[in-house]
């Protein structure tokens, strides 16, 4: 792989590194137009964790798909009991937490 550094900031100049002046900067501005044109074979390759991530999500969408399946069956059947007081938990952090983000006091 080659770099090409267009920036030129080099203290000090030598013969390759002299700018639009120097014998380089033909090739250096026909790797520029390859970058920009598309014409050059560049490529990128995902990490490991891109896949692990994406598997993770997949995994998360099936056992979500599962959940809600099991509580339309519920609601649908009448079954489907309320747990009161995890929703009366979860009203009171949110509130609390909204309170903390604008600025708010909890506490009186």
């Amino acid at each position: 792989m080659k770099i090409v550094d267009q920036n030129n900031l080099s203290p000090t100049s030598t013969p390759s590194t002299q700018g639009a002046s120097g014998p380089e900067s033909g090739k250096r501005r026909e790797a520029s137009r390859a970058a920009v044109t598309g014409d050059g074979a560049d490529s990128a390759n995902l990490s490991g964790l891109a896949g692990k991530i994406s598997e993770a999500v997949s995994k998360d969408s099936a056992n979500r798909a599962t959940v809600v399946e099991q509580l339309r069956s519920q609601v649908a059947n009448g079954t489907y009991q309320v747990d009161t007081a995890a929703t009366s938990r979860g009203i009171v952090n949110d509130s609390l937490a909204n309170a903390a983000s604008a600025g708010g006091s909890s506490k009186k």
